[in-house]
């Protein structure tokens, strides 16, 4: 979580008000600071030479705003088309509901290791409540880039332009904070409720009785002795 807050939001303010200070033009000063998440993406991908569908998403986003900078000198007009970018996010988060993965879940195999990722997407399939408490979570960040969208609009139009930037980048880390607080407390409810760990390496937990034993008839269980003993096994001692 560091790199992505220096490189997105601390260095490119930085960047923009030291230009100012030493007397550059708004527009040509918030052109300059947006380069700085570019260079960060470019050196990811030289380092890591793939690219997950999250970060083809974040990619093109950066490629449309730096493309459509070109075609206005006016800074409001930068400013405002900065904030309805966060739109396309909504439309996105919001558009992953009609595939087969919603981008709660996708965010989670991100984070998750190789391993782990096999697991998550066997939960996937096994469990409705997994299911449905991920859409529920792709709802709200997708509503959420919405809010951020007309938030944003509202301080590039009424504000002065000077001090846009730092406005609307407090009012991103409040939102995401907000989103990050809801998600964290949904997130133990299903844990303490269903036995749902939603971005956790093993998503289905096993409920137990008083003695220690799983429950067989618990819809939403996941075995996880079990599953580790058939990653175990070797194949041919499967067959």
């Amino acid at each position: 979580m560091a790199a992505p807050f220096l490189f997105d939001v601390a260095l490119p303010l930085t960047v923009y008000y030291v230009l100012r200070s030493q007397g550059t033009g708004q527009w040509q000063a918030l052109m300059l600071s947006g380069t700085v998440p570019v260079g960060r993406v470019a050196v990811m991908l030289a380092a890591r030479r793939h690219v997950t569908g999250f970060e083809t998403f974040m990619i093109g986003m950066l490629a449309v705003r730096v493309i459509t900078s070109l075609f206005t000198g006016d800074p409001r007009v930068l400013l405002v088309k900065d904030a309805c970018l966060s739109v396309a996010a909504g439309a996105w988060i919001l558009g992953s509901l009609l595939t087969a993965r919603p981008f709660a879940f996708q965010l989670g195999q991100y984070w998750s290791a190789p391993a782990a990722q096999h697991g998550r997407d066997a939960a996937w399939h096994r469990s409705p409540a997994l299911r449905g408490a991920l859409t529920r979570l792709t709802i709200l960040w997708g509503c959420g880039q919405v809010l951020d969208c007309v938030v944003g609009v509202t301080i590039a139009t009424t504000c002065a332009v000077e001090v846009v930037p730092a406005l609307n980048r407090a009012k991103a880390l409040a939102l995401l904070g907000l989103a990050a607080i809801v998600t964290v407390v949904y997130s133990r409810r299903c844990a303490r409720r269903r036995g749902l760990s939603l971005f956790g390496t093993v998503p289905l937990r096993t409920t137990r009785d008083p003695r220690g034993a799983p429950q067989a008839n618990d819809p939403h269980a996941y075995d996880s002795h079990a599953h580790d003993t058939e990653e175990r096994t070797p194949h041919h001692d499967r067959a």
